[in-house]
């Protein structure tokens, strides 16, 4: 999208933003997202910017947005050629990433890997042969002149097919629901009621659903006072983990210990975590989580196995077990209902259990504001910003003075909130 030369009279920086897809609750989506949304205000504000956005397929009305089917019809884009910095999304295989090879050399290329599931994890033969696609294409981050990873789990990734450290760094993806009510404290929630469980993703193997269907129906069998709402999209889902909660929800929906809820709006999501008093992820495989930290901005205590990224996103403010110990994920998520039980019950204070002992819970909220705070929208937009205005000084536009100076002031305005 194109606008009027800058301030000082030079040419527009022309930047390039590439996604597999970008449509609605999707986090890759979500990351591109985010960037074009910063980098309109920028333009909006009178930076000398262009930009556009490159995809197989979107369901998004933005005048940037150019879906195109292949590298093949994108060399035949004047935006593609003219461009003085790209922006790659990278997780899953898409056929727009081997443009990293056309790219000239003095255009500085930005990639954020947001990981793939290991082939090993996935059941659906055609999801299969993409995530096995996927880790051939990951090579290609060593074109890059920067990579960005979504987590810490993620640098190992980068790292592990030759991206010098020089090279990387971490960009948390901010949360796409913030609840409304972060302050709301144990009171606020219903006392006496059933402890309210949580699951929010893919209803596929790698995600665990069947050991949290395991788990939940050995804490029923055992008389826990608790509900479990599975929240999901059915159209990305594996059709025997979709058989295997229908069976469960013909033994349970009715009397409401189990609901399933499939695809939420933005407001109905946040209601969900707001309601709930613990997410459960008992992912084989998770490369950032971001529903960890939307629990944790609504209150809500979390339980989850130790595979990937999620030690570092819980952040010892939870329980984390073995992956594939349905066991220790019951016990885990017992002791967070006995400890609401008893708070409620007797109307003492809450003692949060976590991997390293329980926490009083204003010493936890406490914490969770001060953990939370590295993965929120002002740090990620001032952290992207760095990067923006690196890459925009080493290409052949350069930075405007006009840019440089919108960039400075906002980071500068970033840092204090």
């Amino acid at each position: 999208m194109k606008v009027p030369p800058g301030p000082g009279g030079g040419r527009s920086l022309k930047v390039v933003l590439y996604s597999g897809i970008v449509v609605e609750h999707d986090a890759v989506s979500h990351s591109l997202g985010y960037k074009l949304e910063i980098l309109r205000r920028l333009r909006d504000q009178g930076a000398p910017i262009e930009l556009t956005v490159f995809t197989l397929a979107s369901d998004q009305a933005a005048p940037e947005i150019r879906p195109l089917p292949s590298v093949a019809t994108l060399t035949a884009m004047e935006e593609f050629w003219d461009a003085d910095v790209h922006m790659f999304e990278f997780g899953m295989y898409y056929d727009l990433f081997d443009a990293l090879f056309l790219i000239a050399p003095d255009r500085p290329i930005l990639v954020i890997e947001h990981n793939t599931t290991p082939p090993a994890l996935v059941d659906i033969p055609e999801v299969k042969i993409g995530c096995e696609r996927s880790m051939i294409q990951r090579y290609n981050l060593i074109r890059a002149h920067h990579v960005a990873c979504v987590s810490e789990f993620n640098l190992e990734i980068a790292r592990s097919v030759g991206v010098p450290e020089e090279r990387l760094s971490v960009l948390h993806l901010p949360p796409a629901h913030v609840s409304t009510h972060p302050a709301r404290t144990e009171d606020g929630r219903r006392p006496g009621g059933p402890v309210r469980l949580l699951f929010v993703g893919r209803f596929v193997r790698s995600k665990g659903v069947l050991d949290l269907l395991k788990m939940a129906e050995r804490l029923w069998a055992q008389g826990q006072d608790m509900t479990l709402t599975l929240v999901g999209n059915p159209r990305f889902s594996d059709p025997v983990v979709m058989e295997a909660i229908e069976h469960a929800l013909a033994g349970h929906g009715a009397s409401g210990a189990l609901e399933l809820v499939t695809s939420p709006d933005n407001a109905e999501m946040v209601g969900l975590f707001e309601r709930s008093d613990c997410l459960v992820i008992p992912s084989y495989h998770e490369g950032y989580c971001v529903p960890v930290i939307e629990a944790y901005t609504a209150g809500c205590q979390v339980v989850a196995y130790d595979a990937g990224n999620l030690p570092n996103i819980v952040g010892g403010l939870g329980q984390v077990v073995t992956t594939g110990d349905v066991h220790a994920l019951a016990n885990a998520v017992s002791a967070v209902v006995g400890a609401l039980g008893r708070s409620r019950s007797e109307g003492t204070p809450l003692i949060v259990p976590t991997s390293s002992g329980g926490l009083e819970e204003a010493q936890w909220r406490a914490a969770v504001a001060a953990h939370t705070a590295a993965y929120s929208a002002p740090a990620y937009e001032r952290e992207f910003l760095r990067l923006f205005a690196e890459l925009a000084g080493a290409s052949p536009c350069g930075l405007d003075d006009h840019l440089e100076s919108l960039v400075g002031g906002r980071r500068e305005e970033l840092a204090h909130r």
